[in-house]
């Protein structure tokens, strides 16, 4: 049998030049794989950890995206207990000191530990730690209280998804200034009053903060520092202990930093 070149060239097999390319295409392969692989990995997990953060913030101060028409109804651990809380921990197990959740026949609306707080996946051994296994550092006394974890290299500060990750919990979706005015068919308010407010007092019992008005205040009131969540607000005239008129308590959403009682909620009558 005859064998031409071109037959001959077509049965040898790879040439020295074609296998060493070969093995340089397959360490450049390798070497991006490798470069490449823990960057996705990385990516992953800081995705995740803010995930988790987002959870863990709507679990202590409720979630302001959720809303009936235009008024927010979530407030977590916040709304039931009146503080946010001193632990990741509470946010699953009713932490000491703290009432468990009843309904206040004086304020006429539920308050105290309301949890679970977190559900499903996050309620596992792993719910106080970021994706790469490292603990998250809450500080709720800081001025906002801050959930920071320390990213990918596991130490604080940082570039990339070595950064640490920082999530607020600001003023303006905890606590409020509510104020109002009382008034008198629909008119301005000229007499004494005294206007009390109900709130849960980070413990999840009742406090009430009484503020007494004279005829010049014309029915203005304001209470600072309240913690955001469904309250209560009654009016006594001319006071509490000595009332000949009352209204309340008449039931209140704090939902945003500046709360304005609707007036026709507190309206004296004649």
């Amino acid at each position: 049998m005859e064998m031409t070149l071109s037959t001959l060239r077509n049965q040898k097999g790879f040439t020295l030049i074609e296998l060493l390319m070969v093995i340089l295409l397959i360490g450049i392969l390798s070497v991006i794989s490798i470069t490449v692989l823990p960057d996705s990995v990385n990516e992953s997990r800081f995705n995740q950890t803010i995930e988790k953060m987002n959870q863990l913030r709507n679990a202590m101060i409720g979630n302001p995206e959720i809303r009936e028409g235009s008024t927010r109804t979530s407030f977590g651990y916040l709304g039931d207990v009146g503080a946010i809380p001193a632990a990741i921990s509470s946010l699953l197990t009713i932490p000491g000191g703290v009432s468990a959740y009843a309904t206040s026949t004086t304020a006429r609306f539920g308050m105290g530990w309301n949890g679970l707080y977190l559900t499903g996946a996050n309620t596992n051994a792993d719910y106080t730690k970021d994706a790469w296994g490292t603990a998250f550092v809450y500080t709720p006394g800081a001025s906002p209280p801050t959930l920071v974890s320390r990213g990918a290299d596991l130490a604080a500060g940082g570039t990339g998804f070595d950064q640490d990750i920082t999530v607020n919990l600001p003023t303006e979706l905890t606590t409020a200034t509510v104020s109002g005015f009382i008034c008198q068919s629909g008119g301005p308010f000229a007499s004494s009053a005294q206007v009390e407010l109900n709130t849960p007092d980070g413990l999840g019992a009742l406090t009430q903060t009484l503020v007494s008005l004279v005829p010049v205040d014309k029915g203005q009131f304001s209470f600072a520092a309240v913690p955001m969540g469904v309250r209560s607000i009654s009016v006594y005239v001319p006071s509490k202990a000595a009332a000949t008129q009352t209204i309340g308590p008449v039931l209140i959403t704090v939902s945003q930093i500046n709360f304005s009682v609707p007036c026709h909620l507190i309206d004296i009558s004649p």
